[in-house]
């Protein structure tokens, strides 16, 4: 069985109407879409280098396996009050690169608990929005797929690949570990949003080509931000695996 990654938040991931229809109706792709990795990193470090540290070492000769990351080092205990600063704290950030984005941002929070949304549309598929490796691995997909113009489902093989390379990646970042929950939860939430925004924008752009090809260069600039080149890797039932050198 196989099952798509596709963040759904109702109406509002449909009718984003900084994210989306800035898309539709400007012919302009949302500052959120690049701008949203760098906003969401701006009080951390990069908490990753996936590209280099799973698929790269996945498929090197020789390389050995990684160590095992206990799952419940990447899980925390949400905090409704938190969650609200954390939104809030995204769509401040978020408006000095788009304040139009933001305004449209903080209706779409306004109108009920989004993360939870997430939650109820992850859960089939065994994915958690209290687990920051969960979150990375809907961000790491949804970003790579938007830069090949689709958010078509992947595997349950694939999911749980991309997991363990997004698990073994945020375990490598000195500290995260051993993080506060807060911290967890700033990132991981932030990290579904983002992931929300880029499928929105996909789906919008949808039977346009040439609006297609814009959404995934600005996911794809974000994603350098956080240390990921998409171009250099193709999406596998085994995970990321590297088509070429990083760029």
């Amino acid at each position: 069985m196989s099952v798509r990654l596709l963040v759904v938040l109702g109406l509002a991931a449909v009718a984003m109407t900084g994210a989306a229809a800035g898309v539709a109706q400007a012919q302009m792709i949302s500052p959120m879409l690049y701008e949203g990795p760098r906003i969401l990193l701006q009080d951390h470090a990069d908490p990753a280098r996936p590209d280099d540290r799973a698929p790269g070492a996945r498929n090197r000769p020789g390389t050995a396996a990684p160590a095992a990351v206990d799952p419940a080092a990447l899980r925390y205990t949400p905090s409704k009050a938190r969650r609200t600063a954390n939104l809030k704290q995204f769509v401040a950030k978020t408006r000095a690169a788009d304040p139009a984005g933001a305004a449209d941002l903080e209706r779409m929070f306004a109108e009920g608990d989004v993360i939870e949304r997430i939650g109820t549309a992850l859960a089939p598929y065994g994915l958690r929005i209290d687990d920051l490796a969960d979150a990375y691995t809907v961000y790491w997909i949804n970003a790579w797929q938007a830069t090949r113009g689709t958010n078509a489902e992947t595997s349950r093989a694939t999911n749980a690949a991309v997991r363990a390379q997004a698990a073994q990646a945020l375990a490598a970042t000195p500290g995260l570990l051993r993080a506060a929950d807060a911290t967890k939860q700033e990132l991981a939430e932030s990290l579904l949003v983002q992931a929300a925004l880029i499928d929105a924008a996909v789906t919008q752009a949808r039977g346009d080509a040439a609006r297609l090809r814009a959404v995934g260069a600005a996911v794809a600039e974000g994603a350098r931000s956080m240390g990921l080149d998409l171009g250099a890797v193709e999406l596998t039932e085994q995970g990321f695996v590297r088509t070429r050198q990083r760029g």
